[in-house]
């Protein structure tokens, strides 16, 4: 016989207990939808990065344990934010704005990336495009008029003109006063920053980031033949890369091992010879090489001062080894870019398996994905195996983000400047490096990696940033990068009185 009193207890604790569970599962259900709240903007959007991509997919589990940026609450009201962006000739992506979805994953990239900042900060992202030979003479003209017509521009580093001459007549603003810009993150080239800052408090009137992804299309690297390399029983030098190991001497050692006459009467280029050359290159090549010894034109001091450097030894040693790693008498390197309508460019001759590397921009990768043989991916060889970093030099094209002193309101739209440059770093620069090194539906995951090295290292000289050093630093390209005799001494010192000479008229500006 049951006890009817224990078993009426013991019924009455299981109710009791069965409410305890069921109230400590309500609060812990409305804990959880506070928490989700909290992470949500007024108008419904997510606040953080961590939980949503431009594209609208969801982040993974490791993804939502990075830094997560936090959006400001910004309402644009509906109106226009508008860049003035240069277009080139060169083959360079220079889109900012994509209309519509294409089905190319960069153009949706962009798409999607704008798509996402507008309904962010409820705006429209606008882009004028035009030459990029004309885009001094546009900001010039609409900022002396006083009008507001762009938000913010992408202005070429040294393209018919210098960006110099327009900051010096105080026509953008001072990034560094703009708070809302994060400019220490690393959606901003580190780098660029760096070399750009000049005069008290490190003023930056420029800044590199990915928003225009030309500017790292400009970034030149040193493009291999892998399959050539494979075939000549050499190391492919990624895990050099990764050591510290690739140097000029190394790269030397490579360019050498590549030349080849080939039944070839002499190393002169023909369209239809045999010949294979260790290095094809053009007059870029040399300040690329250059810049990547970790040697400038112009060093800063602590009170952001330029300071002449070319005179250093370390340049000078620099320059010194670049000139003897650009001859031509040994098919080691073929300067290529004399007469491009008859093949002489190092795209078509580094495409055609006719040489084993080639230096380059960024933007030359869509060139070479449809190529034979299997090509990778380089940073700019250091000077020795004692240098810390690497260091890859952006060529005079290379688009620099501005805002003009006529824009009324520069906080807000550094707010949007800093969260557009946030996304694309996160969502359309992985899609560039991917379909940059990507072949014969293979991926080139180590030449992704280099590309991140490569990425986090460019910048471009600041001295022909203000016109300070551009007749010593063409006078280089066009002699030493060619391949010519170039007695370096001699035209160092000749250069030095009107280089400094222009370093002291620019900083009278600034005081």
């Amino acid at each position: 016989m049951k006890n009817t009193k224990n078993s009426c207890r013991i019924n009455h604790i299981k109710r009791i207990l069965f409410m305890i569970f069921t109230v400590l599962f309500l609060l812990a259900m409305s804990a959880s939808a506070i928490s989700c709240n909290s992470n949500k903007s007024a108008n419904g959007n997510n606040s953080q990065t961590g939980d949503n991509s431009a594209s609208g997919e969801a982040q993974s589990d490791t993804a939502a344990t990075t830094e997560q940026y936090v959006y400001p609450q910004l309402d644009g009201g509906g109106a226009d934010f508008t860049f003035l962006s240069p277009t080139t000739t060169w083959f360079y992506y220079t889109d900012i704005v994509r209309d519509t979805m294409d089905g190319e994953v960069l153009d949706d990239a962009i798409y999607n990336r704008n798509s996402f900042i507008e309904d962010k900060f409820n705006i429209n992202i606008k882009s004028e495009d035009m030459d990029i030979g004309k885009i001094y003479t546009q900001l010039k003209k609409v900022i002396l008029a006083g009008d507001d017509v762009y938000d913010a521009s992408f202005c070429p580093a040294f393209s018919s003109g210098n960006i110099g001459s327009l900051i010096t007549q105080n026509m953008f603003y001072n990034l560094r006063d703009i708070a809302s810009l994060n400019l220490g993150e690393n959606w901003w080239n580190q780098t660029m920053d760096k070399e750009a800052a000049v005069g008290a408090g490190n003023k930056l009137y420029y800044a590199g980031c990915d928003i225009d992804i030309a500017t790292l299309q400009s970034v030149s690297l040193v493009y291999i033949n892998q399959t050539m390399m494979t075939n000549l029983g050499l190391e492919l030098p990624y895990n050099m890369v990764r050591q510290g190991k690739w140097t000029y001497d190394a790269m030397n050692q490579y360019q050498k091992a590549g030349a080849n006459m080939n039944g070839d009467v002499s190393w002169k280029w023909t369209l239809n010879g045999t010949a294979i050359y260790g290095l094809a290159g053009y007059e870029d090549c040399a300040m690329a090489l250059l810049a990547g010894a970790d040697v400038r034109y112009i060093n800063t001091d602590a009170n952001g001062v330029p300071q002449l450097a070319v005179q250093d030894e370390r340049f000078i040693n620099a320059l010194t080894k670049v000139q003897q790693m650009l001859q031509l008498q040994d098919g080691s390197y073929l300067y290529a870019n004399s007469d491009p309508a008859t093949g002489n460019h190092y795209e078509p001759i580094f495409k055609s398996g006719r040489a084993l590397m080639a230096t380059g921009e960024l933007k030359a990768a869509d060139v070479f994905r449809d190529m034979p043989d299997t090509f990778g991916i380089l940073p700019i060889p250091k000077y020795d195996e004692t240098q810390q970093n690497y260091y890859c030099h952006d060529i005079f094209a290379c688009p620099l983000l501005v805002i003009p002193a006529t824009n009324p309101d520069p906080e807000t739209t550094g707010a949007i400047l800093d969260a557009m440059a946030y996304v694309s770093n996160r969502d359309v620069t992985p899609v560039l490096f991917d379909i940059s090194v990507s072949q014969k539906q293979l991926r080139n995951d180590d030449s992704i990696d280099m590309l991140q090295i490569i990425r986090n290292s460019g910048s471009f000289e600041v001295g022909c940033a203000y016109g300070w050093v551009n007749t010593l630093y063409d006078a280089i390209g066009s002699n030493v990068g060619q391949g010519k005799s170039f007695d370096i001494a001699s035209q160092i010192d000749k250069n030095v009185p009107k280089m400094q000479a222009n370093i002291d008229k620019t900083m009278e500006l600034f005081q």
